[in-house]
């Protein structure tokens, strides 16, 4: 029998637990935060305040950060306030305690350079980026303008709101109060009042309008208090004579000192590019972005082994089997897949139990068409994630079946998850037998949309020339002495030559 254990290394005290609910307001699962956590080590940059500064600056490995004093980044939510029409309170959020809320995006929004499709906002003046893998992965993947255990449902004017448009959103925190400080009969309450805007360019602004008191004063004995943003990935490790052990690792987060937060401040942090925004080798080989960037032909991915998709990454021996200089690309990819590449067409393979993203580049103007997909014990047999089992087989999930389901999550899309598991297709034919998930899939670009804009315009053109000749022939039909109508008389081989009317005396003509 194989355990599933968790290695995080902390020394664990006090839990707060999260109930999460997914679109359809289903309750579908929980995740904790505790006050005392000592994680494995992480590359963690921390911002603190210079001496006499209004503004400060700093650059770190996936953003470019800066806090500005006296800035006029708020975008007022409140519908009594502002002036946009597409605010909206969330109810759920506003009036519960320890929850958080699942909520589909306008766009893709690329968070380490990773496209991110949903989001979920809690009560805890911080959103959660991550899966749901497990309850403890949630300590580490959050975006936090000011992470707290706040409590909406303990004040009337206590609200969550929430804005969307094709470039932004933004989630606002009102009047909050936190819920281990809050007055009992709710008169001398400290109310906290911010937000957090995130951009189509993967941008992300914290704003505050009303900080109380200094943040160090806030309780963290039942929760974290923290400002800033985190991303981890995970490891299975099954090594260790039948036990899977699960390693969580940071590999990255920024923390802002609190004593840059006040009334009126803006920590603005300004993506930088990464590895993930290049789809093919070519591009993958000649970036140069700060990171080591190669390219990995088993799964036809762009990186440098350190994100959320590590452990596939690892699954395909992306270590050492890639592509480091340019002239090493090869011309066509020798992969295994449902059918000969097409043009234009990319390649991806996905090892059974793992995880990943589909994307077409970084700039936001292709989306994706799925051309073919299979999950089947064929694509495993020689493949990257053979492990050297001999078990021949032919079973399969239902082709059909496999390309619908990753049609639905991602054609039309600029990127999208996919899972090579049970969960993610349903009941598996063959349990006993390793599978492999083999996706063909092509961008549709900027050009597509251009023509298809060309012959729009065409078409519209031509009809309304059409529309301009009856209605001419239509005036000089009813007005024959005019030059239309004598024009017709005289040329036109359909205008009758009997009797027309040449004005209102009632007089007739003969032609």
């Amino acid at each position: 029998m194989i355990f599933q254990f968790l290695c995080l290394a902390f020394l664990q005290t006090v839990l707060s637990e999260y109930k999460v609910i997914d679109q359809s307001g289903n309750l579908v699962g929980t995740f904790q935060y505790n006050a005392k956590l000592t994680k494995r080590p992480a590359k963690r940059d921390t911002v603190t305040p210079g001496s006499n500064t209004i503004v400060m600056e700093d650059s770190h490995d996936y953003y470019n950060s800066k806090v500005v004093a006296n800035s006029s980044a708020w975008v007022e939510l409140n519908p009594n306030i502002t002036t946009l029409d597409k605010t909206m309170v969330h109810e759920g959020l506003s009036t519960k305690f320890r929850y958080a809320y699942n909520i589909q995006l306008p766009f893709t929004f690329p968070f380490y350079g990773l496209p991110l499709e949903t989001i979920t906002p809690t009560t805890g003046g911080f959103i959660f980026v991550g899966e749901l893998i497990h309850s403890q992965l949630t300590e580490t993947q959050y975006i936090a303008p000011l992470m707290a255990e706040f409590d909406p449902s303990l004040g009337e004017d206590s609200y969550v709101f929430y804005y969307m448009t094709d470039d932004v959103v933004i989630v606002q925190w009102e009047n909050v109060v936190v819920h281990s400080q809050a007055d009992p009969i709710g008169i001398n309450n400290k109310e906290f009042t911010f937000q957090v805007h995130l951009y189509k360019n993967g941008d992300i602004v914290f704003a505050y309008k009303e900080v109380p008191h200094h943040l160090t004063t806030i309780d963290s004995n039942n929760h974290y208090v923290r400002v800033g943003i985190a991303e981890a990935y995970y490891e299975v490790d099954t090594s260790r004579h039948g036990f899977a052990v699960t390693y969580i690792h940071e590999y990255h987060s920024i923390a802002f000192d609190f004593d840059l937060v006040g009334n009126e401040t803006e920590i603005y942090l300004s993506a930088l590019p990464t590895c993930n925004g290049a789809k093919d080798c070519d591009s993958c080989s000649s970036q140069e972005i700060g990171f080591e960037c190669v390219w990995c032909p088993q799964v036809n991915q762009c990186g440098d082994g350190v994100s959320r998709y590590r452990n596939n990454w690892k699954k395909a021996n992306c270590e050492t089997n890639n592509i480091i200089n340019k002239d090493q690309c090869p011309e066509q990819s020798t992969q295994i897949l449902p059918t000969a590449a097409q043009t234009g067409s990319y390649e991806m393979l996905l090892c059974q139990g793992s995880k990943t993203a589909i994307m077409c580049g970084g700039s936001g103007s292709e989306t994706l068409e799925i051309q073919q997909a299979t999950f089947s014990r064929a694509n495993y047999i020689g493949s990257v994630c053979d492990t050297g089992s001999r078990v021949m087989g032919t079973c399969a999930y239902d082709a059909d079946a496999v390309k619908q389901k990753i049609d639905s999550h991602c054609t039309g899309k600029e990127s999208c998850f996919i899972e090579a598991s049970q969960d993610f297709f349903g009941d598996d034919p063959c349990p006993q037998h390793e599978k492999t998930l083999a996706v063909l899939y092509k961008c549709h670009g900027n050009s597509d949309a251009g023509v298809q804009v060309l012959v729009g315009f065409i078409v519209i053109i031509l009809i309304s020339l059409l529309l301009a000749a009856v209605g001419w022939v239509y005036y000089a039909y009813r007005n024959p002495t005019s030059p239309s109508g004598l024009w017709l008389i005289k040329y036109g081989r359909f205008w009758k030559s009997s009797v027309y009317k040449a004005d209102d005396t009632g007089t007739e003509s003969g032609v």
